[in-house]
């Protein structure tokens, strides 16, 4: 089971790493798509949404009952089109304003959550799992992966 520590450990990495990385960028690199088909920004601002949109599916988590797959009646694929759109108009700054603005808040909400909560079972695209090992697994890897691809040069006009 992840601990609170571990997964305050690994956003607030997320964080560092996508600062760091961002800031060695070359002049229009935010807009190069990468392998993945994402652009940088569009990668960041997707990573904004999922920070911000956790403590609301937290919440869900808490009242669901174990063998509810949260992610089994939503349509992953257009809420991040949504969400991406909906960062479209945004600068590259306010991008990672807002991405670390969000982890920030978000990292302050798991603050809040009380152990049991932490070891209780639920479903997201698993089996029942500890609710800690879905934050550490579905926001800590997933943003952590996301830093990576947004930073690979590979198939970039670089």
């Amino acid at each position: 089971m992840a601990t609170k520590e571990e997964i305050i450990a690994g956003l607030e990495l997320t964080v560092a790493q996508g600062k760091r990385t961002t800031a060695l960028f070359a002049a229009g690199e935010w807009e190069w798509k990468r392998a993945t088909g994402w652009t940088p920004k569009e990668v960041y601002s997707h990573l904004a949404a999922v920070a911000g949109i956790v403590p609301q599916l937290g919440q869900g988590l808490q009242s669901a009952a174990e063998n509810t797959d949260m992610l089994a009646s939503m349509d992953v694929n257009a809420m991040n089109a949504q969400a991406v759109a909906g960062m479209e108009s945004l600068t590259p700054s306010q991008v990672m304003e807002t991405f670390e603005s969000n982890y920030r808040k978000l990292i302050e909400y798991i603050k809040t959550l009380p152990d049991d909560v932490l070891n209780t079972k639920r479903s997201l695209l698993s089996d029942p799992i500890p609710i800690s090992d879905i934050l550490a697994n579905v926001v800590t890897l997933h943003g952590l992966h996301h830093v990576y691809e947004a930073n690979s040069r590979f198939d970039s006009p670089v």
